[in-house]
């Protein structure tokens, strides 16, 4: 499967980047494989997003993040769905102005 999506795969950020004219056909495939699709506008990524201490043990968190970024002593895991939102938040907290100006 990956084969089929490494025109897409950016290796420096460690993420796929698909252009908006591609998509319809990369989520196409995406199903054809059984995934499930949730489509998230980049101005709503702060609503998916806990910020952690990356010092303190989140391997279990991990599992539910679609990507990571850090800044500092922390961490911002930008989370799967709402319900690893939740769960996430009891152990951080939701972004302020300067990590909404990196996200």
């Amino acid at each position: 499967m990956f084969d089929e999506f490494r025109a897409y795969y950016d290796s420096l950020e460690y993420r796929f980047r698909v252009g908006e004219g591609e998509l319809e056909d990369v989520i196409g495939k995406l199903r054809s494989y059984g995934f499930e699709v949730n489509l998230v506008e980049e101005d709503e990524i702060s609503e998916y997003t806990v910020i952690i201490d990356k010092f303190k043990k989140h391997g279990d968190l991990l599992r539910n993040a679609v990507d990571v970024v850090e800044l500092g002593d922390e961490k911002a895991l930008v989370m799967k769905d709402k319900v690893a939102v939740e769960e996430a938040l009891e152990r951080g907290r939701k972004p302020d102005e300067e990590w909404l100006e990196r996200l």
